[in-house]
Order: C-alpha cells, then structure tokens, then sequence
C-alpha cells in the first residue's frame, strides 16, 4: 500500500484481520460479488472492518475506523455467480471518511503501520510476552483438548505480537482494540496483560476439570463395590 491517502474498497466483516492472518470467504451478496470482481480485473486490494455489535442511532450497523487491507490469493468459481476466496491481512490502515456508500463502500483511508518501537527494552517484553503465549497454548491444549502446537515463536517482535493478537481466544472488541495499538511496545503489553488474565482462568477451569473427574473416580470405584 503506498505511503499516502487512497481510495479503498471496504469490505464490513463480523471479523478483526490482522496483517499476516488467512482469512477464507465466502462471496454471495451481489455488491459484494462486484467489488470483489472489480478487484480481481484491477489486481487491487480490498480493506476489512470489523462491525460494531451496538448499531447508531438510526439503528445501521456500523464499522471501526481502523481495519486490515487483503489480498486475494485463491479464487473458486461458482456456477451462480457466488465466489469462494482466500486472502491474506497485508497492512493496517485508517479511514478518514467515506467516499461511496453504494453498490458497496469505498473510503478514504491511510496507512497506519505498527510503530516499530525495537530496542532493548521491547525486545525483552517480547520474549516474556512469547514464553507467556507458548504457557498459554498448552494451558489451551490442556483444557481444551486442542492440539495446538507452538514451542518455538518467531524471532521479530511485530511478527509475534501479531501471531499472539490472532491465536488468543478473547472477545471481538479486544481484538480490535490490539489492532488499534498504534505501537509495538504497548501491543505487546496489552497482550501480556490479556495472556495472564487467560491463564488464570484456564487454571481455574483445570482445577474444575481435576476435581470432577477425582469425583467421578470416586463415585465409580464406590458403584463398582457396592
């Protein structure tokens, strides 16, 4: 994305992109069906915002302000004219007002990239924030049952604080507002902070998890002599 203010098609999702993150959709609306078409001719981007969950005051849904712009890298076909696509969150922007509202919404928007704030000191957050999201993936596992595996993260503070900012499990609003960080250094914070609060609450749920099963042993060993 250049370096200044541009025209972008915007794609409102129940979903917070983030740069780097996959994001595979199915395309039926027909305003939908032509913005992605005249991206695919023109080999243009398009920008995702997440909705607000409360609408105005006129009762309309509306958007965040900052989204993630993406780029569509799978294309399927549909014999009705619906599309299936892959794209993939590029870099971050900022809207500043809407230029169209119909057949579908473009707006005025400019780039808002991550300040890149490394230094010693980020560089230390990052590696505690890392070692807290890999505790936190097994606490996942654990409970869970998933079979998320991650014992190594990557090596550059952005691109961890972005893998941590879409594998936590946290509200759609929390998400956005990581999104919305305009620096690394306090992205990393705000995601160490929502990391430990997720390992107190997987703690907890192990212990529940624990004690019943301790119980059910119990009950089944007494049911057995009876």
């Amino acid at each position: 994305m250049p370096e200044e203010t541009q025209d972008l098609s915007l794609f409102p999702l129940n979903v917070v992109l983030f740069p780097g993150m996959r994001l595979p959709l199915h395309i039926f609306e027909p305003r939908y069906r032509l913005m992605i078409g005249k991206c695919l001719e023109e080999e243009q981007d398009f920008g995702v915002l997440m909705v607000r969950s409360t609408p105005d005051t006129e009762g309309v849904s509306t958007a965040y302000t900052v989204g993630t712009s993406a780029r569509i890298t799978q294309v399927k076909r549909l014999q009705d004219g619906r599309m299936n696509i892959v794209t993939t969150g590029v870099e971050r922007f900022r809207v500043l007002r809407l230029v169209q509202t119909e057949p579908y919404i473009v707006g005025r928007i400019e780039p808002f990239p991550l300040e890149d704030e490394e230094s010693p000191e980020v560089r230390k957050l990052a590696h505690r924030t890392g070692q807290r999201f890999v505790r936190y993936l097994r606490l996942v596992n654990e409970v869970l049952g998933s079979t998320i595996d991650l014992d190594v993260t990557p090596r550059d503070s952005m691109s961890l604080a972005y893998l941590i900012a879409m594998a936590m499990d946290i509200a759609l609003e929390e998400k956005q507002g990581l999104l919305s960080t305009p620096g690394l250094k306090a992205l990393l914070a705000k995601e160490a902070m929502f990391l430990s609060r997720e390992e107190i609450l997987l703690s907890r749920m192990r212990e529940i998890q624990d004690s019943n099963e301790g119980y059910f042993r119990a009950l089944t060993q007494y049911l057995s002599l009876s």
